[in-house]
């Protein structure tokens, strides 16, 4: 897992913000007095990854495109928080739609319609084309953020949602979560954030919620506490109780002295072998996870 400061990519790997839109997507909504103060400074952290209507993995490095999965995890974080209007939350909403894979795709690796990870349009002259990927975490992250935002329109419904929704289905009927994906190497990642659609939304509870509920009951309870974690969550937003009992006595137990939770590798840079996460990351889930 790197965590260090420079590499041969050139840049300051420890400086990015997705961990902070993580953690604020994450956060309990009722914090004791010493935290309450966290919600402003990871938003303001967010706030320096922001370019126009898009959001950045890395702050500082303008050759490093933004990218839709940290525009959805910061702009439904931020909504979630009440730090953000609803105009603005479906201005993003907007600008994430046009994200989306062509109708006919070139690459015949590209749902259709379906968004992508990167806009990929030019509209960042000093960073390169990332090229058109797809990945079903990141449509997950993106999905949820298009139902927040039209949640009083129906507009859940349309072309590039139903697209999205589509791909995210064919990932988990396929069997393939069990890969993970190309920028979540854990099979869990995609399982949490696929529950917390059937949570949302019961458009999606009523594609993904049958095969959802079996992935979740059949899967064998993981032996690192990240992963731990979110079967647990995922399990508790589909409404499960078998095991859950036994899987957070588990968690509990792989409990530091200090209070934390072990780092484990959450999310990478594509295919290149860099790997993200923290004790902080990983503490966070677990305790969303023990108290839901």
């Amino acid at each position: 897992m790197q965590n260090g400061s420079r590499t041969a990519l050139g840049y300051n790997l420890k400086n990015e913000a997705f961990t902070a839109m993580l953690a604020l997507a994450h956060l309990p909504q009722q914090l004791p007095e010493s935290a309450r103060h966290l919600p402003a400074v990871l938003a303001r952290q967010i706030e320096s990854s922001r370019w126009h209507d898009r959001y950045r993995f890395f702050p500082e490095v303008r050759q490093f495109a933004a990218d839709t999965d940290c525009t959805a995890v910061a702009t439904a974080a931020l909504y979630e928080r009440r730090m953000l209007p609803r105009t603005r939350l479906r201005r993003h909403a907007r600008e994430l739609r046009r994200a989306h894979a062509p109708a006919l795709p070139h690459d015949q690796a590209l749902h259709p319609l379906a968004v992508m990870v990167y806009w990929d349009d030019g509209a960042e002259p000093q960073a390169p084309p990332r090229g058109h990927k797809q990945d079903a975490v990141v449509c997950c992250n993106v999905l949820y953020t298009l139902l927040l935002a039209d949640t009083d329109t129906g507009r859940e419904t349309d072309s590039v949602g139903r697209a999205t929704l589509d791909l995210v289905h064919d990932h988990l009927a396929s069997g393939r979560y069990l890969s993970g994906t190309r920028y979540y190497p854990s099979p869990y990642a995609f399982l949490h954030v696929a529950s917390r659609l059937c949570r949302l939304s019961p458009i999606c509870a009523e594609r993904l919620g049958t095969r959802l509920n079996h992935a979740c009951d059949v899967a064998d309870p993981p032996r690192t506490p990240l992963d731990l974690a979110l079967l647990i969550t995922a399990a508790e937003n589909l409404g499960q109780t078998r095991r859950q009992g036994r899987c957070r006595d588990g968690l509990a137990a792989m409990q530091l002295p200090d209070g934390s939770w072990p780092a484990q590798p959450y999310f990478r840079l594509g295919r290149r072998p860099v790997y993200f996460g923290s004790a902080h990351l990983t503490t966070l889930f677990a305790l969303r996870a023990l108290h839901p």
